[in-house]
Order: C-alpha cells, then structure tokens, then sequence
C-alpha cells in the first residue's frame, strides 16, 4: 500500500494545483490515494471529517474510493502562516530560482535531434575544447535529475528532451543503456551496466511542472517496458537470501561508485549484496508508474501497485533493524550488511517505512549527534563508519543529487525542519555566492566544493528547496 503523505500535496497535488492557487481559493483539490481514509485526510489538513464530508456531500464516511477528486474547504491558518513566513525569509535572504535559471543558462546543451535533448555534465561552449570527460556530450539518469528543475523553470522542450534520449536509446527486452550519446540506438539485450532506475519519477516530476499529457504517454510506455525487465529479465534478483529482492551488478549501477566503500567491501563487491538503495529506487518508480496509469485511465496501475508493495513488505521484513532504526542491506552470503549510509535513509523516497518507522530514522540519525547530521547538507555515509570524511567522495562527501530523493522523502513524511537544515546551507551558498559555485559535490561539515565545477546536477537545488518549503512551488 502506498503511504502518500498528505502534507505534501499542499505543495504538489495529483491535480498539479500550486499552493499559491490554493490559498487564493482557499481550498485544496486532494485526490485520494491507496490506504487514505477520510480521517487522516482530515488530520493532514487540520480540519474535521464533518467539514469534508459535508463540502463534498459525502453521505457515507467509511466509503471513499482511489482517484476520487475532494475537496479540502479551507487551508488552515497555521499553514497559511507557516508558508508566508517560509516564504518572507527565503525571499529576505536568497533567490535560489534565479540563481538556478542562469545557471541552466550556461551551455549544457549540446545537441538536439528530432525532440531528443543531449547534454554534458558541465558545460562547454561549441568553439571550446573538451579537456575532461565530464565535458563529453551523455546523458545518464542521474544527471538527468537537472532535467526536473529544468522544468520547475518550464524549460519543458529541455526537460522533457532529456528523457526522450533514453526512451529513443531503450533496448528491445526494455532496459536502459548506462549512458546515451547521439550515436546510441537501441539494442536487442541489456547486457551491460545499466542506468539508475530513476527515470519514471523524473518523467512523472516533469509531467506535474509541464502537464503535456502526450509526453506521460510516452514516459509511461517507456517506463512500463522497463519495469517488466527489472522484475523479469534483469537477473538481477536473488531468490534465495533476498527473497527475490534486487542487487547491483557493478558499483557504477549505484552512482556511489567508489569501489573502496565500506558498504561494498563488506561483501567483497556491490553485486554480493541486495542493497536498500536499488529497491527503493524501485519501489519508487512503480509508485510513479502507478500514478501515471491512473491519471491517463489505464488499468495496468494495480501491477505497479502490487509490485511496489511487495518489494516494500520485503524490505520491511528483512532490512529493517528495529534495534539501530535503519535499513540495511543483505548479503548473500547470509544476514544484514550493518553499514549506515545514504542508501539506508533512500527508503523515505520510495514510502517505504510505516510513519513510526520514519519517526525512529529521523530522531535516532538525523539529528544532532545522529550519523547524518552534520553542517552543510548531508553525509553520503554514516559519520562513525570506517573511511569516513566529510570531503571524501561516497564516504562522506554531500552529493546534491541523491540528498535531493532523501528531502523529497523528508518532506513527504512532514519533517520539514530536518529538510530544511538539510537544504537550506545549500540554498545560501549558491543563491549568494554565484553560479560559480555550482560544484560536482561538497565537504558535509564545510562546504567546501570539489571535483568538477558548474556540474549539472546541483541544479536540483531548486526542486530540492521547493519540497523542503524554502521556495514557492513552480
């Protein structure tokens, strides 16, 4: 079942309305999701079961269905204040938008055929030579997280292009090559390194900002082709310690691709071990696929439902360790891997965890004197684990990328001041300091940037400040 917080639809509603049109109106439009009842509809809005009842002639209150449109008759005061009050101090200190748009600005784009998008990760002017392989034209769907807050600024020809590239590259049984170039077309097998499986939800991210309805249509048809190869052509799932959970087949897979990680050594090599991240990366996208299928009427939405809660059951059983309230994942050679790191907080992206679950991560781990509580941003790997350094890459290094999943997490599960402490130094730095200072990654406890400098992907500040409530919803 999937557990749709409901705080989060303030900011970004199945129906795509914007909080600033909600208060106009002072009601909100929330469509119903799996497992919502009309009491904790209500307990989310900080309004009564009566008052929704009776705005929406609802006669029975036990009978609600998935998909059914109600409406919420008035905002609360205390979210009316809580988002002027958000807004007036981010305005007084930053613009994180504007800072975002002129970044985009540079030249990334580097080449478009037919509506496919190709970029490179820093940009590179067309006379300039390309020194490093960062500088090359390739899409990957880790970088293509930039192509949501491309449209959050409604960029929506380059957002939506970005995902084109692979939908065109997609090989025949259904999976994604690692990379995409213009030269890429597609295969007969998946036979390689594959791309992170994160590219339902960038595409559903985009459809929300962009609302091209023929655009969902091909997102869903991609992602439904890909979904069926993880589940049944991959060989990437492990039916006996797992229990048909999925592995890694090389640490490039994970984007945490240092090999001396602890995470990975521990079992001698990524494809040892059914990791958290990869099934919640997963899990996360048939959520985005089942929403999909419901907002374009198509009765395949229950296969995405009943995959994602299944996996989730699993992960629930044999991942969660109630003793250290974390995630772990599970070697093949038997029991958990009991290293903390950012894969073990990814469950909050994909709802994995009941809402006590998630209360026990964030007060045990994420804040002060937790793992991952540190000055500036978020640690990629737990501050007490071996190899640990606030600037050193995958163990320990902030990485805008993936902490941009863990916020959207936060935010879906209300805790939005660990989203914000999160975000917020972030924000600061690149909406004062200029769009120099859009670097690969950053020191956890400083700041410090490092590695390639104007690195696409830290462009996903902007989304990242929107579900942590630092910036008006696009």
């Amino acid at each position: 079942m999937f557990r749709k917080l409901l705080t989060m639809t303030i900011l970004l509603s199945c129906m795509g309305s914007s909080l600033q049109s909600a208060l106009a109106s002072e009601h909100i439009v929330y469509v119903v999701q799996p497992g919502d009842t009309l009491s904790n509809i209500a307990d989310a809005y900080n309004t009564t079961v009566e008052e929704i009842s009776t705005a929406n002639n609802i006669r029975n209150i036990d009978f609600i269905w998935v998909g059914q449109t109600i409406k919420i008759p008035a905002v609360s005061h205390a979210i009316q204040n809580q988002y002027k009050t958000t807004k007036n101090t981010f305005r007084q200190s930053s613009d994180i938008r504007t800072s975002v748009s002129e970044f985009l600005d540079k030249p990334f784009i580097q080449e478009i055929v037919d509506e496919r998008v190709y970029y490179s990760f820093t940009p590179v002017a067309k006379d300039d030579k390309r020194i490093y392989w960062f500088q090359s034209t390739r899409n990957h769907a880790h970088e293509n997280l930039a192509a949501v807050a491309y449209a959050r600024l409604g960029k929506c020809t380059e957002a939506q292009g970005m995902l084109r590239a692979f939908y065109y590259a997609q090989n025949n049984d259904g999976g994604f090559p690692y990379l995409v170039t213009t030269d890429t077309g597609p295969g007969s097998i998946t036979n390689t390194n594959i791309t992170l499986p994160v590219l339902a939800w960038e595409a559903l991210q985009i459809y929300y900002s962009c609302k091209d309805k023929q655009f969902l249509k091909e997102s869903f048809e991609a992602g439904i082709k890909n979904d069926d190869w993880w589940w049944s052509k991959s060989n990437r799932r492990d039916h006996d310690k797992c229990q048909g959970m999925f592995f890694w087949k090389n640490h490039w897979e994970s984007v945490r691709d240092d090999s001396d990680l602890i995470t990975w050594t521990t079992t001698n090599g990524v494809e040892n071990q059914c990791s958290v991240d990869i099934n919640a990366y997963i899990i996360a996208n048939d959520h985005a696929l089942y929403e999909m299928a419901v907002e374009l009427g198509d009765a395949r939405a229950y296969l995405f439902q009943s995959r994602a809660s299944h996996l989730t059951q699993l992960m629930n059983t044999l991942m969660w360790n109630e003793e250290d309230s974390f995630y772990y994942g599970i070697s093949k050679y038997g029991g958990q891997v009991r290293v903390k790191d950012i894969g073990g907080l990814m469950p909050l992206y994909a709802e994995v965890p009941s809402k006590e679950q998630a209360k026990k991560i964030v007060q045990k781990h994420l804040l002060p004197g937790g793992d991952f509580h540190t000055k500036f941003g978020l640690p990629s790997l737990g501050k007490r684990e071996a190899g640990y350094g606030s600037s050193n890459r995958w163990k320990g290094g902030m990485w805008p990328s993936l902490t941009l999943l863990i916020v959207k997490g936060l935010s879906d599960y209300g805790y939005i001041n660990e989203a914000q402490h999160i975000t917020n130094p972030l924000v600061k730095k690149l909406a004062s300091e200029g769009t120099t200072n859009y670097w690969e990654f950053y020191d956890a406890e400083t700041g410090a940037p490092s590695h390639a400098q104007n690195y696409i992907w830290t462009a996903t500040i902007l989304p990242m400040a929107q579900f942590a409530r630092l910036e008006p919803p696009s």
